[in-house]
């Protein structure tokens, strides 16, 4: 995701991607195969897990949420008795708001032997410090990271996610462009390594849809660029423009297309538009809404858990605290399965206990479930979570959203799409 200019690819990806060993095996398809160029972690009785969250700057309230959130599974985990007789430990480093930062801390974290990282929470960071995790042989689970670029990274099976891919806000895109009934629509998309292969997958799910794509029209921050995006976008007399970028020029190019248009066109937004930053020019009162979007869930939707969120922390928001919450479960219910704390084992485990068992929310009731012999299915305090044996969720629950005449953004109901 994109909010906060922290949790998309907003950086170049093309350079980031060489953090993978030269040597790595390519990306999986299907099962788990640890590459024989990946190191094989011990199985030593203890389960350590390593968290790379951002405490300060303008990612901080993730950081505390995710922190907040892990504080409590930890605590329910080890309530529970552990992993294999034994508690879990947790070792946390500051992510920071930049690769290098995150790069030095998944460096300590590996010499400190952990078995799992949780984090980081943005996908640049995420892009940076992958293929070290990988190498080491350690598995990383990501709340929050949805970049695309992350798909197909050569990650040798170690590497899961508890929120959906941006391939599948693609989908949710065109569900929402299909739902409006029009026969064609107009993808706009900022040009760079983020805007660029998001509306490829935009424009395949919106032709899988059954509806046409009659123009792809890329731009930048520049008032040229936008000017003739806009020149481009007004001649197509588009009654529907998808647009796919951030919170600054998503408002900008969405209001210059407005102000030319001789059509009043509905806008289908990505996430990041729905939280424009402060810099950006407010959308006026007549074009609020017109503009409808979907996001990943960013907040719990169960009341006990967000209960025990504030007996960690009564002044938590709660910011994607369920996804590092999956995060720990799930890799803690997949090493009791394995009976192992050895990554590689942990990982093929993942998909069978988050799928097609007894369904269970904690891992106390889990465990319990496994302690008698029964398959289990966690899907945690949120909605359904399956990962499928490539490390992804199969199935996303996005938030729909529009801007009431205040400018507030407004929940619409939900979007659900799935591989």
């Amino acid at each position: 995701m994109r909010f906060l200019k922290l949790t998309s690819a907003t950086l170049t990806i093309a350079g980031v991607l060489g953090a993978c060993s030269d040597n790595a095996a390519p990306a999986r398809a299907g099962e788990t195969i640890v590459a024989s160029t990946t190191t094989v972690r011990p199985d030593d009785g203890e389960l350590l897990i390593g968290a790379i969250l951002p405490r300060d700057g303008v990612a901080a309230e993730l950081g505390s949420s995710m922190n907040d959130a892990l504080s409590l599974a930890l605590s329910e985990i080890n309530e529970a008795g552990g992993v294999g007789g034994m508690p879990v430990r947790m070792i946390q480093r500051e992510e920071g708001d930049n690769e290098a930062t995150a790069s030095l801390a998944t460096l300590e974290l590996i010499e400190l032997g952990v078995d799992a990282i949780i984090g980081p929470t943005s996908s640049t960071n995420t892009l940076a410090t992958l293929g070290t995790a990988v190498d080491a042989g350690v598995l990383t689970c990501s709340p929050s990271a949805t970049a695309l670029a992350l798909d197909a990274f050569p990650d040798n099976g170690l590497f899961i996610r508890t929120i959906a891919s941006d391939s599948l806000q693609a989908q949710a895109l065109a569900s929402l462009v299909e739902s409006s009934g029009t026969s064609s629509a107009v993808i706009v998309y900022v040009d760079d390594n983020y805007g660029r292969p998001f509306a490829l997958e935009t424009r395949l799910a919106v032709l899988t849809e059954g509806t046409s794509v009659t123009a792809m029209v890329p731009f930048n921050a520049s008032e040229g660029s936008i000017a003739a995006a806009v020149d481009d976008v007004v001649a197509t007399q588009a009654e529907v423009v998808v647009v796919i970028a951030d919170g600054t020029t998503g408002p900008a190019i969405i209001t210059a297309i407005d102000d030319a248009s001789i059509v009043a066109p509905t806008y289908v937004v990505n996430d990041a538009v729905r939280r424009p930053a402060t810099s950006a020019q407010p959308f006026g009162r007549s074009l609020r809404v017109r503009i409808e979007g979907v996001s990943p869930l960013a907040y719990p939707t169960s009341d006990s858990f967000v209960e025990s969120l504030r007996s960690i922390n009564p002044s938590t928001t709660g910011l994607f605290a369920q996804n590092a919450y999956d995060c720990l479960n799930a890799i803690a219910l997949a090493a009791l399965a394995a009976e192992s704390d050895q990554p590689a084992k942990i990982v093929r485990q993942i998909p069978i206990v988050t799928d097609q068992g007894t369904p269970c929310s904690n891992f106390a009731a889990c465990a319990e479930s496994l302690a008698d012999g029964r398959q289990i299915d966690y899907s945690g305090p949120g909605r359904d979570l399956t990962i499928g044996s490539d490390g992804e969720v199969t199935t996303a629950f996005f938030e729909r959203f529009t801007f009431d005449t205040d400018g507030r953004d407004v929940a619409a109901g939900l979007v659900t799409v799935g591989r």
